[in-house]
């Protein structure tokens, strides 16, 4: 297939692309400047030369957007949140001489809003808070794709845990270190997903056209945040003795440290119904995994 990435360069799309390749699949990557670390056989185009593009692409897989943690939740931060994701997905959209065949686009278990005891599926109504905003905004611009006939998937993430980037690398440092621990009650849930079924779930919906709509993307089992604490520190090798307080993450990160003290278990109920196959359903298989294979 002739595919069109965005956000090559990131957490999943550094794993994703080299797989792809491997495949037999041909890579165009949107970037915002040629970038070096793409292989020299991926194609690189901005938003402004890709009106050159002038070539059928079967599928355009859209995982651009800046980190939702990566900095407090100003008023300016959402903006450009927002933008990152809904005004790149439309730009590419009004861009491209020719629709793609199909679209698939991430999204985030945020949709569902800030809870700590809930359970959801992709039927269940949702909370209206900021994470609410951006994910449904984010999915507004990807049916657009749906619009002009595109067979269009949407994945909502839970965290993705991989051993080269995400949620890990940042909460290391501080387990390796004998700090990791509960937050707050620690009772709130923790939906995961680990990097391998989220490339794999990326793969089988290229040609798979049972996939058109929004699925949750998150392992059938969901922990309680204490119980993550445990499991990853124990793969580490360390205690998980520390408890952070609620109002300590409150004054550092503002309503942004809700993603860290609030969490739903969300349930994958539409993979599940499609049969699919979890390489990496139990949390603490996992995460052994990806520290067997973390590069020295």
């Amino acid at each position: 297939m002739n595919i069109l990435i965005s956000g090559a360069t990131g957490f999943i799309g550094t794993s994703l692309v080299p797989l792809l390749q491997s495949k037999g699949h041909r890579i165009t990557a949107v970037v915002r400047q040629v970038d070096n670390r793409l292989d020299q056989t991926v194609a690189q185009y901005t938003l402004d030369s890709l009106t050159k593009l002038d070539e059928d692409i079967d599928v355009f897989i859209n995982l651009a957007g800046e980190g939702i943690a990566d900095k407090p939740w100003s008023e300016k931060r959402k903006e450009a949140l927002i933008a990152s994701r809904t005004t790149l997905t439309q730009k590419i959209k009004h861009t491209l001489k020719r629709p793609p065949k199909s679209m698939i686009s991430m999204s985030a278990i945020g949709y569902y809003g800030s809870h700590t005891n809930a359970v959801f599926d992709e039927y269940s109504d949702s909370e209206n808070d900021f994470s609410h905003e951006l994910c449904a905004a984010w999915e507004s611009a990807a049916t657009e794709f749906a619009d002009i006939g595109c067979r269009t998937v949407i994945f909502r993430l839970g965290v993705v845990l991989g051993a080269n980037g995400g949620a890990l690398n940042k909460m290391r440092p501080s387990y390796k270190m004998g700090l990791g621990g509960k937050i707050g009650s620690g009772e709130q849930w923790f939906s995961w997903v680990h990097l391998a079924d989220v490339l794999k779930a990326i793969t089988e919906s290229l040609s798979d056209e049972r996939y058109e709509g929004v699925y949750n993307l998150t392992s059938p089992h969901c922990v309680k945040q204490k119980v993550f604490a445990q499991h990853y520190a124990r793969s580490l090798k360390r205690p998980a003795f520390f408890t952070i307080p609620v109002f300590v993450l409150r004054a550092i990160f503002g309503e942004m440290a809700s993603l860290l003290t609030n969490g739903a278990k969300i349930i994958p109920k539409r993979l599940i119904q499609q049969g699919f196959h979890f390489e990496h359903s139990d949390l603490k298989e996992a995460l052994i995994d990806i520290e067997n294979n973390r590069p020295s």
